[in-house]
């Protein structure tokens, strides 16, 4: 299921982002110093996804940058200066900016603690990745109806399948006796009436799609309840239920000897597809 994921949050700016993928696959990007937190931001997003390649990037803001750069403790420079100050009225001299710059501590160069940083980049994934998963939860709603429309479809399918397959005897005898007519010609008298409904029952048995019919319903009812009522993740469930359904359509398909027959199976397999499109969207 594709989606999208922003945030700013003290000076950390990050982007999550969905790509459509049958399983799970997180990356993170971030800066070089900040790598020791990728398993911890990996495993945030982990928890709450379970389908899907997840791209995270991390990133500091310029503000951020700048601060960091120009990390003064004024409060200790404050103290220092009181301290030295007196001293000097003390002892003489002055105090100058470069004197307090000198003391350690009150002047850091490059970033703060890492440790310091960690629940920072984790309050701006948190929020980021709450937009992500609300993205997701609205397209989720939006492809649950269209696939339960053509669930529906594909039930209107197997009950015009059903409704050939009662007369698949019929047209299986008037094939066969139109083609023995025209083979034996004038002799068509000859035709033995009981031959024939023998050889009919055989090719009927064989292409007997009953059996298939039923599971197929069966399958196809299973997959709208997992759609509609089951809560959690169903991707890898649906993806094995249309594995079923797939299975009696085309055992439907391989008996059919019959024209009408084999466009609906032709129709049904494309509709099927259409859900398997759109199962891969979802978690």
């Amino acid at each position: 299921m594709t989606g999208f994921g922003q945030a700013d949050v003290l000076g950390y700016h990050v982007e999550i982002k969905g790509i459509n993928h049958r399983y799970k696959d997180i990356r993170v990007r971030m800066p070089r110093d900040l790598s020791a937190f990728e398993i911890p931001v990996r495993d945030m997003i982990s928890e709450p996804v379970h389908r899907g390649k997840i791209e995270v990037t991390v990133t500091r803001n310029t503000e951020a940058n700048t601060l960091e750069k120009m990390a003064i403790n004024w409060e200790l420079a404050k103290l220092y200066f009181e301290d030295l100050s007196s001293m000097a009225k003390t002892f003489g001299g002055e105090v100058t900016f470069r004197d307090i710059f000198l003391i350690p501590g009150v002047f850091g160069e490059g970033p703060p603690q890492m440790e310091d940083q960690l629940p920072k980049v984790q309050q701006a994934v948190r929020q980021a990745l709450e937009v992500f998963l609300k993205a997701r939860e609205n397209e989720g709603k939006t492809l649950t109806k269209d696939i339960h429309t053509r669930v529906e479809n594909l039930l209107c399918l197997a009950e015009a399948m059903k409704g050939l397959a009662s007369d698949i005897t019929n047209v299986y005898r008037d094939r066969l006796h139109a083609n023995l007519t025209t083979l034996l010609s004038d002799k068509s008298s000859m035709i033995d009436a009981v031959r024939l409904e023998q050889e009919v029952a055989l090719l009927a048995d064989k292409c007997d799609i009953t059996e298939e019919l039923v599971r197929l319903n069966s399958h196809i009812h299973v997959l709208e309840e997992t759609i509609l009522n089951q809560t959690g993740p169903i991707g890898r469930q649906t993806d094995f239920i249309l594995q079923e359904i797939n299975r009696e359509i085309n055992t439907i398909g391989s008996k059919s000897q019959i024209n009408a027959l084999s466009h609906i199976v032709i129709d049904a397999k494309t509709e099927m597809e259409k859900i398997r499109e759109q199962i891969q969207n979802i978690e």
